[in-house]
């Protein structure tokens, strides 16, 4: 294989232009008329020009379009691509003319290639044997003077080569705040905020994330109400290793305003590219503001059909009122420094302002969704759906996703939508990490933890770190979130999650040590420490202890939804010990109380395993009707309440139907009530069939998966429920160590818990079975 020349080549009936990617059908009336193909599809064009008539792999191909970090669906891309290419040659894959497939092996290209000026069949380089020696010397003179202008030619590419940028698609951008010389404060926040969204509206340019900025600048000894000067931003690209600078300006020009962009080289200042505009109107600023960033990133390498395609006028992608923006941003930054209530009357500020804002209508359901407000958080998302083709094809494909996840609950789409945001944006984080939060919502915790990982890779923070810690302890893969919690210490990242998650890992691996020593250093968060110490203490049977604990955190929590959550979920666990007159009590208290849907739906499995089917049908038949496309809800949540009310009615194979469908979601995250409890009810409906084989699968479903139901009393009942499964299976030796692994997680559990006492008068039954057993084979010896 060699590389083309630049220039133009021929094959067939069309002209490929190798250096703008344009394709020209030699064969149609117009001979100017030309497509301008997409990048993909010319790389893979060229590639098949290059190996003339050879075959391509797919492996080639992939590796040649994608980076080795990339999570895109690479058979589902390069079908689409070839598809691509050949929908512009007039191709059929059935009867081609142009591209021949060869199963599992690749492609090849089948006609002959030429470069207009060579003898057919020639090759690059090589000159045609001269056809009449008469007019050697003409041709010697012309040869000179072809020379001659090649050789210009060849001075003036290399100076345009010389001072060309190029950045890779890892060049990080630092942008700095606008610098506004005008009188108008309006221009700071509001230019900030509609540059930012112009410049990360193409995958062309990777801008370095505000976290990051402000951490850097934080090292710089800077706080972060800091206003980032071109020359802070300077210093901040040297040290993120970052390639560009990308500083604004605006000022005052008679009675109209003068709009400046800058890109600077982050080692030596010198200027990259830089353009500029007079604004006669105020009006037309954020407009401006968007033409001339565009024409900056032309300057800055981006290619036309990219310029072509992510390009959203500014005024629409964001909003022409400067007020509106100002104010918008305003809210945003009350937002990120966790204050959602005084964020939304001015996120509703804005909207007053502009009510085609549409990224206002996101803020507003988030915002709201913070705020436990799930009505209005709906309503905000699917307003901003409606809306979505106002905004940059980034942000649709983010409000796509938010709407799907989190408005109607279809996460089969909000994943589809997150796998085409990846396969444009393969390295922003935001898209991995709510891919994660996909995945661990749809139970498949491996690829989540996997997700994560790269997210942290991608952007080491201590957020990201978090992420990636607590998804590996969701899928149970100890040894990674040990390691992401070390190298989080080891890079002097920390926040109230990673130590959350070390007290989690300490637990979890029984070490008690470790586990006093977070909490420990958690005694200036009360709230945390309590909460988490509740759930210890209830899981390993302690419930006297679990109830002074959840005595001290409903005085410390300042939101009724944190208190009721709690509240809540020691009811089913006193549901699961038996104690019924406590699990009661609690119920009749959230019976009377304004629950959002998840909570509503833990006390609907709560009176169901306590016997209160009537109540339970209610709740769910609500929720059901108020979420019809929401997937955990009909997949998972209603369907486990339905047959838990379906096995206190004595009734266990219309459980075991009930939760057929549940199967494959039966990991879940559901921020309701997880654990694996598909299962954990599906076992119970075997046992009381009488199938010992089936129920002890779904138990030892809970057992395998430690990360996900240790905190919960189903996860040390698992093993309990197991050693009755293998009870009935006639497998005594098994079902003792079941029971015996049960008793020493509960060794020192409350002696007056109910379950606890059956299980330990079950154990001594089974043990004296044995005895017996072992007595009479003595004897029969």
């Amino acid at each position: 294989m060699y590389s083309l020349p630049s220039g133009r080549v021929l094959f067939g009936a069309f002209e490929l232009d190798l250096t703008t990617g344009e394709l020209r059908s030699t064969g149609t009336p117009d001979p100017n008329h030309k497509v301008l193909l997409r990048e993909q599809v010319f790389q893979v064009l060229r590639m098949l020009l290059e190996r003339e008539g050879k075959i391509v792999t797919r492996e080639e191909i992939k590796s040649r379009l994608w980076a080795s970090d990339t999570v895109v669906d690479f058979d589902q891309s390069i079908n689409a691509t070839i598809k691509a290419l050949r929908r512009a040659l007039g191709d059929s894959a059935d009867n081609p003319r142009y591209i021949e497939t060869l199963g599992r092996r690749g492609y090849r290209l089948m006609p002959a290639i030429e470069y207009p000026g060579s003898a057919p069949g020639t090759a690059p380089g090589e000159v045609a044997a001269e056809a009449h020696p008469m007019r050697g010397g003409w041709r010697r003179v012309l040869a000179a003077g072809a020379l001659l202008a090649v050789a210009a030619l060849i001075v003036w590419r290399y100076e345009v080569y010389r001072h060309r940028i190029t950045l890779a698609p890892t060049d990080t951008i630092v942008l700095a705040d606008v610098d506004n010389r005008t009188n108008d404060p309006v221009f700071d926040d509001a230019l900030n905020a509609a540059l930012r969204y112009e410049m990360a509206q193409t995958p062309y340019l990777n801008l370095l994330g505000l976290d990051k900025t402000y951490a850097t600048m934080g090292q710089m000894k800077l706080p972060p109400t800091t206003r980032i000067t071109a020359e802070i931003a300077r210093q901040t690209c040297n040290k993120t290793n970052s390639k560009v600078v990308i500083s604004a300006s605006i000022a005052d020009a008679g009675n109209g305003y003068h709009l400046g962009i800058i890109a600077l080289d982050c080692g030596s200042g010198a200027t990259l590219a830089e353009e500029g505009t007079d604004v006669s109107a105020r009006s037309q600023v954020v407009h401006e503001l968007g033409a001339t960033a565009a024409r900056l990133r032309r300057k800055l390498g981006e290619p036309a059909e990219s310029l072509a395609r992510f390009n959203q006028p500014l005024e629409i992608a964001t909003s022409a009122s400067l007020e509106a923006l100002q104010t918008g941003t305003e809210g945003r930054k009350l937002f990120q420094a966790g204050n959602p209530q005084a964020a939304l009357p001015l996120f509703q500020r804005g909207i007053e302002l502009d009510p085609d804002f549409a990224l206002l209508y996101e803020e507003i359901g988030r915002a709201n969704g913070a705020l436990s407000h799930y009505d209005l958080m709906t309503s905000g998302m699917m307003r901003a759906y409606q809306l979505r083709d106002r905004m940059t094809e980034k942000n649709r494909l983010n409000t796509e996703y938010l709407y799907y996840s989190h408005a109607t609950g279809e996460l089969d789409k909000a994943y589809s939508v997150l796998l085409r945001a990846l396969e444009i944006f393969p390295r922003d984080v935001s898209f991995h990490n709510n891919l994660a939060h996909t995945l661990l919502a749809l139970g498949q915790l491996t690829r989540a933890a996997d997700v994560e990982d790269e997210t942290a890779r991608l952007q080491p923070s201590p957020l990201y770190f978090s992420s990636a810690a607590g998804a590996n302890l969701d899928a149970s893969r100890f040894n990674e979130a040990g390691s992401w919690l070390a190298r989080a210490e080891a890079s002097k990242f920390d926040s109230p999650d990673l130590r959350m998650w070390k007290a989690r890992l300490a637990f979890i691996q029984g070490n008690r040590a470790a586990l006093d020593q977070v909490f420990n250093r958690e005694a200036h968060v009360p709230d945390r420490v309590v909460v988490q110490r509740e759930r210890y203490e209830a899981q390993q049977g302690h419930f006297g202890s679990s109830d002074r604990w959840r005595l001290q955190a409903s005085k410390l929590f300042s939101h009724p939804v944190d208190m009721s959550r709690g509240l809540i979920s020691s009811a089913l666990e006193n549901a699961e010990a038996g104690r019924l007159v406590q699990a009661h009590k609690i119920e009749d208290r959230m019976l009377q109380s304004d629950l959002e849907r998840g909570d509503r739906m833990v006390l609907a499995l709560s009176l169901a395993r306590t016997g209160r089917t009537e109540e339970a049908q209610r709740l769910a038949d609500e929720v059901s009707q108020e979420a019809p496309l929401d997937t955990i809800v009909q997949k998972y949540l209603v369907p486990t309440v339905r047959a838990a009310v379906k096995l206190q009615e004595r009734d266990p194979k219309a459980a075991i139907d009930l939760l057929r469908e549940t199967v494959q979601y039966d990991l879940a995250y559901t921020q309701s009530f997880d654990y694996l409890y598909p299962a954990y009810i599906r076992g119970l409906a075997y046992l009381e069939s009488g199938d010992g084989q089936s129920a002890a699968r779904e138990f030892q479903k809970l057992i395998d998966n430690p990360g996900l139901c240790w905190e919960f009393i189903t996860g040390p009942l698992a093993r309990l429920q197991l050693g009755r499964a293998e009870k009935l299976m006639g497998d005594n030796a098994s079902a003792r160590k079941s029971y015996e692994e049960f008793l020493n997680i509960w060794k020192d559990a409350d002696p007056d818990l109910p379950v606890y006492q059956q299980a330990k008068a079950e154990y001594t039954q089974l043990k004296d079975t044995g005895n017996q057993t072992r007595r009479l084979l003595q004897l029969s010896r």
